[in-house]
């Protein structure tokens, strides 16, 4: 659908607030309130991007090329063909609170990690665990595969070591950490207020006193905080923002700004989620008629801010991954006759059903374009629910909706981080889908040592999920986020992952660049 274009000054609202305690060095519109500070219960964005300051891995991601570098691992080696691996920690590493973090700290957590009681999203990253020993700085994990990218999903917070107050259940997590930052205060539905952690083993580099998470749920509401100087970053603007933003950039350039906008790549899909546990979406031949009835070429347009529509689940840009292609401009005619071959011929008989999503812009007008398009194209009808954050992501991992806005970004480069989701049984999956077919290429996909083999194996097992699968991709992300001038050392990684702990502030107002 056609909108005009916005205006950046429609968008200047006061905001203010008596109450509110003195700004952070740094202040992050973060979109919803975290739903958890626990590393390894956390699977949505907003809360990553706080527990990433307060825990650190074994391994951390370097920026641009998304290789695994040291952390609280000193040092790594791999044994027996990459199914064993060996950790050496730092010395003298300690949690916050001052307690030594040891090598048991991980063998523990990982331990929790696999226990189904914790229900944690990841549970699956440790599959054909078959040995784990810890002593003192040491750790060894054996697998009964080769798992070449270990060390790089080492970086990500699931694999964190989880605080023993923790695990024990004594202690809310996050006031005990082990990265650059610690917890000081945490006001629902207002912000998450974090201090630098003098313990952090490289404390010495961190170059922020304090970070302020705000919850903002409302894109244009983020972006009025930035443009009046009440928030240093916004993890994503409204795409009807993108040109007026990308004009107030070259007028930034011109005066030799610093750039505070830089559309990038981004290593992320957005799709939809259909729940195949409730018909008649149980029929495959309606879920794929729901697919090629959107026109996604077009609909990416409409959105604007440039970014391109999926053909795929996984996203280009995954080394030496081709992923199979579906037509982006959709094919009505098909649609139709799956659907009258499903028994709803014109959409006759076909029931009303939900479509949920959370609180921003960009959901809501994806939701109201499918609707028109179904009703138009399909004869159906998509009643529209937008959900408070926290009861969003409970209705889904419940199986509660019909169908679900979702979007899944790299953890570590490598396309099973996007095809494992889907996997029978993963808590990630959240969709009801099982297909035995696509598993046991997955499965064939961890045994395979041969790179190239098993990057075809697992394109085979997308083609399977596009064809049969519960998703419906429809446009790839681009990067689009706001930070500010003033900031220094700010990286816009492909993944998402901000290094809190490197960034910093320049000196005195923000000045021209050299």
């Amino acid at each position: 659908m056609d909108r005009p274009g916005p205006r950046l000054v429609g968008w200047l609202l006061a905001a203010a607030c008596a109450c509110a305690p003195p700004a952070a060095d740094l202040v992050v519109a973060n979109n919803a309130d975290p739903a958890s500070l626990d590393p390894q219960l956390v699977s949505d964005a907003p809360a990553g991007r706080v527990v990433s300051a307060l825990y650190r891995g074994l391994t951390r991601l370097d920026s641009v090329r998304l290789t695994p570098l040291p952390e609280l691992a000193r040092c790594w080696r791999s044994e027996d063909a990459g199914r064993t691996w060996i950790f050496e920690l730092r010395p003298h590493l300690t949690w916050s609170d001052g307690t030594p973090l040891t090598a048991t700290d991980f063998a523990a957590s990982w331990r929790r990690l696999v226990d189904p009681a914790t229900g944690a999203p990841y549970r699956s990253w440790l599959d054909g665990l078959v040995r784990l020993e810890a002593e003192d700085r040491r750790l060894l994990v054996s697998f009964d595969r080769p798992q070449p990218t270990f060390p790089a999903m080492c970086a990500f917070h699931a694999l964190a070591a989880v605080p023993p107050g923790v695990r024990s259940g004594r202690q809310e997590a996050g006031w005990v950490a082990s990265g650059p930052f610690r917890l000081e205060a945490r006001r629902i539905r207002d912000r998450v207020r974090l201090v630098a952690n003098p313990r952090y083993w490289d404390a010495d580099a961190v170059r922020l006193q304090s970070i302020d998470f705000l919850v903002v749920e409302s894109q244009f509401t983020a972006l009025n905080l930035f443009l009046t100087g009440q928030a240093d970053y916004v993890p994503e603007v409204p795409a009807l923002a993108v040109p007026a933003l990308l004009r107030r950039e070259e007028e930034r350039r011109r005066r030799g700004l610093r750039p505070e906008f830089a559309p990038a790549p981004f290593l992320a899909t957005y799709f939809l989620r259909l729940n195949v546990t409730r018909p008649p979406l149980d029929d495959p031949r309606v879920r794929r008629a729901l697919a090629l009835a959107v026109d996604r070429a077009r609909l990416a347009a409409t959105l604007g801010g440039g970014q391109p529509p999926a053909g795929s689940f996984v996203p280009p840009g995954m080394p030496g991954y081709r992923p199979p292609a579906e037509p982006v401009a959709g094919d009505p005619e098909a649609a139709r006759r799956l659907l009258a071959e499903a028994g709803f011929p014109g959409g006759a008989g076909f029931p009303v059903f939900t479509l949920s999503y959370n609180s921003a812009e960009i959901h809501r007008d994806v939701a109201e374009a499918l609707q028109a398009v179904w009703r138009r194209v399909l004869g159906i009808r998509l009643r529209l629910e937008n959900q408070e954050w926290k009861v969003f992501l409970d209705g889904q991992r419940r199986l509660a909706y019909d169908l679900s806005r979702s979007s899944w970004i790299a953890d570590f480069p490598d396309p099973a981080n996007f095809l494992e989701v889907f996997r029978s049984g993963e808590p990630n999956n959240r969709t009801g889908w099982s297909d035995p077919e696509y598993d046991r290429l997955l499965d064939r996909a961890r045994e395979e040592s041969d790179p190239r083999r098993r990057l075809e194996l697992l394109a085979r097992a997308e083609e399977i999920l596009l064809a049969r699968g519960p998703i419906l991709p429809l446009f790839f992300y681009a990067s689009h986020d706001l930070v500010a001038g003033r900031l220094r050392d700010f990286p816009r990684s492909p993944i998402g992952w901000i290094d809190w702990g490197r960034v910093g502030i320049g000196d005195g107002p923000e000045e021209a660049m050299e």
